[in-house]
Parts: structure tokens; sequence; C-alpha cells
């Protein structure tokens, strides 16, 4: 044996430890991007979430911007109101 056998018998730890690290990285990074995605999407609310009747958007306003433009005749109104839960 040449060197006493202390020759290349330590650069295991060395890659051990810089693929370790290289993996904490990358799930770092992953869950950094998971956490800014999901503040984003958060922030804007959806014609399909559960209120979305009460939105300025959502059911009731649509229905009463057909109406208002003429394609519904008064008692369709009020009758898809009804069903809405929003009327006589």
């Amino acid at each position: 044996m040449m060197g006493g056998g202390l020759g290349m018998g330590w650069w295991w730890a060395i890659g051990l430890l810089m693929a370790s690290a290289l993996l904490w990285v990358i799930i770092r990074s992953v869950r950094a991007a998971g956490e800014n995605s999901g503040q984003n999407n958060a922030q804007e609310p959806r014609d399909t979430d559960i209120g979305a009747a009460e939105t300025p958007g959502g059911a009731r306003g649509i229905l009463a911007e057909r109406y208002s433009r003429g394609e519904l005749s008064a008692q369709e109104y009020q009758e898809r109101l009804r069903v809405l839960g929003g009327g006589p």
C-alpha cells in the first residue's frame, strides 16, 4: 500500500457533504416557489369560489346585466333570481 492508505480515503465524505448541500438547496428552492405561488393565487377571488354569487361579477351580477341589456324578460329575471335564492 502506498501512502499508508490515507490518499483517497476521505474524498467520499467531501462528495457526500456536497451532494447533501445540493439536495438541501433544491428542496429549499422548491418550497419557496410553492409558497410564493400559493400567495399569488389567494389574492384574486374567482367566480368559481364559494360565495361568488355575492361578488359583483357573480351570478346575480351577470343576471342583472343580462336583464338590463334586454336579454331576459322581467318574468325570466324574477324566476332566475328566485332560483338563485335572492328574490321573491
